[in-house]
This record gives structure tokens, sequence and C-alpha cells, in this order.
């Protein structure tokens, strides 16, 4: 039980460090320390995040042709602000994919909602009541960034999708997950509707966010490991969101676990929200670095805000 296949699509459009640079007045050096990439994936004229989406699906099920009769959940995991207000991404992907018997939803915990999206799926496809099941996941987190605001923090916000294929024939088991959610933070970040778009405000900054970060991801990790009767040693990767690349850092000196044992994509891309760890799962099976029995362990984390980690063992 647990991921059969997954696949990933991106947008169109980029936006370069330079045209951030003009946008929000920072120098271009300044913005170099959190896009080291020096452009990143953008929604482009006429793409949405839905159809991001939709696409890896397509994708998905063309490598896996399962009877669309047989997929009985369609999840959509994001941050809830899918363009289109009081309407369900789910249902449309479904609708155009032709999956007809299926009960479709969203999951919205921002940046964590992927893989709370992948255990919820995996839970109903364990406990016999669905045979497959499709979580999508896809957010348009660059088109919620207003760069004039300052707000460097979230410049490196950018878009992506992963589709992922639960089934009892599984590429990768999932073991267990623990999330917590640290309620104090809620009103760090908010929506506001700025003629007629939304966009991502800061509200009043406390101090220690970082060390949340930091203190969250290491006790969920060892929560979760010692369910598992397992060590830190024992893990073969640590896929960590790529939100900001020195929390990354300092988690895996934390746990006393060196780079070489995650997966850096801070120079390819930006920030793709939920997307992150399938971007990383695939760097790792693309340059043949995870074998069968290889244990892994996904860090994510949203606004909120609210901190998860997942264990997941390659088959």
């Amino acid at each position: 039980m647990g991921i059969a296949d997954y696949a990933l699509a991106m947008p169109s459009g980029t936006l370069s460090v330079d045209d951030v640079s003009r946008e929000s007045g920072y120098a271009v050096e300044k913005l170099g320390q959190i896009l080291p990439s020096g452009k990143f994936s953008v929604l482009a004229e006429g793409e949405t995040s839905w159809g991001l989406g939709r696409d890896a699906a397509a994708r998905l099920l063309a490598r896996n042709p399962v009877p669309l009769e047989e997929i009985g959940l369609v999840l959509y995991a994001g941050s809830s602000e899918w363009g289109t207000p009081f309407w369900s991404p789910a249902a449309k992907i479904a609708q155009e994919l032709g999956i007809a018997h299926a009960h479709c939803f969203e999951v919205s915990n921002f940046c964590n909602a992927g893989m709370v999206a992948v255990k919820l799926a995996d839970d109903q496809v364990r406990a016999g009541t669905h045979k497959h099941a499709l979580v999508i996941i896809s957010d348009r987190l660059s088109q919620l960034v207003e760069y004039g605001t300052g707000y460097i923090e979230l410049f490196n916000f950018a878009d992506g999708a992963a589709a992922v294929m639960m089934s009892a024939d599984a590429k990768y088991e999932v073991l267990g997950a623990a999330h917590h959610t640290d309620p104090q933070w809620v009103d760090s970040y908010y929506g506001e509707i700025k003629e007629g778009r939304v966009k991502v405000e800061r509200g009043e900054k406390l101090d220690g966010l970082g060390e949340a970060f930091l203190g969250n991801f290491t006790t969920l990790t060892h929560k979760v490991l010692a369910g598992l009767g397992q060590e830190v040693d024992d893990v073969s990767y640590f896929l960590v969101t790529h939100g900001n690349q020195d929390t990354h850092r300092k988690y895996l000196a934390a746990l006393g676990v060196d780079a070489s044992r995650s997966v850096f994509q801070y120079d390819r891309d930006g920030h793709l929200g939920g997307a992150d760890p399938f971007l990383a799962l695939e760097e790792l099976e693309r340059e043949g670095r995870i074998t069968s029995g290889d244990l892994v362990v996904v860090a994510t984390a949203g606004s909120g805000f609210t901190w998860g980690v997942t264990a997941i063992r390659r088959t």
C-alpha cells in the first residue's frame, strides 16, 4: 500500500532575479541569497494551477492506465486559493480526465497539504475503501506575491504541480506521519484582496518562527521514527520543503545528518509548495541514488503554522 507512481508538471513561464529586482527595488545580489536559481517557474498568461495539476495527472494516468472507474478518490491539495472562489478543482480535474465514480474534494493546509492528502488517501486505500486514489498537489504561489511589499522571504514562491497515484501495488510504502500546528503563528501571513486579486500580507512579525521550524521538524522526525522503531541513522534521505535553505541545513545539522543525505534544488527553481518533495524524489530516482529498502523522511510545513513529517520506504 502506498505511492504507486507520481508525475510532475511545470508551467511555461519564468521570472528572473532581474525581474524581481525591478519590481521590488532589492539589489540582484541580495535577491540571489533567496533565489540562487536566478530564475523560477511561474504560471504564464492563460495557465492555471488546476490546469497544471490536470496535466500532471494526465501524464501519470498515461503511464499507469488503471481503469478510471477504479479511482474512488480524487484529492486536490494546496493553499485553498484556487483562483476561482466557491469551486472544486478536484471535481474539475476528475471531469476533464473522465473520472466519474470518485469522491472529489480539496485538502487545504498550504505547503503541508500535499503530504497530508497522501496520508489521507493511503489510509482509505489501505482500509479497502478505494482501489486507487489520485492526489493532485498544485498552487499558484507566485501570483500571491506582491514584490513591492518588500516581503523578501516570499520572493522564491514559484509554481508547479505533482500528481500521485495511491494503490495497493506501491513503489513507496507510506509508513507513518505526524503533524503539529502551533496557532500562535496564525496571523503571521494572511491573504488580502487588492484590485480584485488575492495577495499575501504579513502580520505582526513575532520573533522565533525560525526556531519553531527547527524545533517542530526535529521533534516530529524523532516521533515518527520512534513509532517505526527506527533511528536517524536508518534514514537514507531527508527531503525538506524548499521554503528556506538555511532552515533546511539547520534541520539536517540538528539531526547530525550530512547534506549528502538530502536534496538541494534551490539553484534549480523556487519554492513549489507541496510539490517540492516530489521534485526532489524525482532527482534521486533520475540519478539512481535510491534503491529498494531505502527509508525516506519528508519534512513539510505550511502557514498556520503547521509542520509535518512523513516516512516512506522504497519497495
